[in-house]
């Protein structure tokens, strides 16, 4: 009974945790790891190995492509800026694919063959369960 009263006279005293609301803009990343072909990524909340919800963004530059792929969970990407070119399947065929434009969300289900490209300077965050992995897929694109 005592420990109670303790604990809760500790928690009434303890300070509240500090909060503050994270802003991300296509301007405003910072971008800390450089990917293949030169696009590039930065893990914007928690970490891609670890279980829990994971926040991510690449930027790709125009023309760029990105070869199918799959990922253990599925994705949720918001479009900043430029044209994602998604293709919905491991094919890498480049007229196969949905525009998804600044201002749009795609759902990417985890375990779905796709490739990815960019028209324009493409910025897109993805929201994920982690751990979160890519697993390339061995067919060239077209």
């Amino acid at each position: 009974m005592l420990a109670s009263v303790f604990a809760l006279a500790v928690a009434a005293t303890a300070p509240p945790p500090v909060l503050a609301a994270q802003v991300w803009s296509a301007d405003s990343i910072t971008w800390t790891e450089t990917r293949p072909g030169g696009a590039q990524r930065a893990v914007l909340e928690d970490d891609l190995n670890a279980p829990g919800v994971v926040t991510y963004a690449f930027r790709m530059s125009d023309g760029q492509w990105f070869a199918p792929h799959t990922h253990d969970t599925t994705a949720r990407v918001f479009v900043l800026k430029g044209v994602l070119l998604l293709g919905q399947d491991a094919s890498g065929d480049h007229r196969k694919i949905v525009r998804v434009t600044a201002g749009e969300v795609v759902l990417v289900p985890g375990g779905m063959a796709h490739y990815e490209g960019a028209e324009g300077e493409t910025v897109i965050v993805g929201v994920a369960l982690g751990p979160w992995t890519t697993h390339f897929i061995d067919t060239p694109p077209r």
